[in-house]
């Protein structure tokens, strides 16, 4: 138990949710047009983004891990 006390403690688990760990792994531009989404998500359809994006892509997520990571209130804000 120590351990994953001290790993808390540490901070090294907190690399943020699976959707901005996958955002890291796109490119720039990529990482780009993400960021000015949750800047101005409340111009977004964020479920038809999802379905889009999924229609295109494997998604290592669902669509609440998504939303809330678009809407800023996911764990790693």
């Amino acid at each position: 138990m120590l351990d994953v006390l001290t790993r808390h403690l540490e901070g090294s688990s907190n690399v943020g949710c699976v959707v901005a760990q996958w955002i890291s792994t796109l490119g720039t531009e990529e990482q780009t047009v993400f960021q000015q989404i949750k800047e101005n998500n409340s111009k977004v359809k964020i479920a038809q983004l999802y379905k889009d994006l999924s229609d295109a892509n494997a998604l290592p997520y669902k669509l609440t891990a998504f939303r809330s990571h678009l809407r800023g209130y996911c764990t790693c804000r």
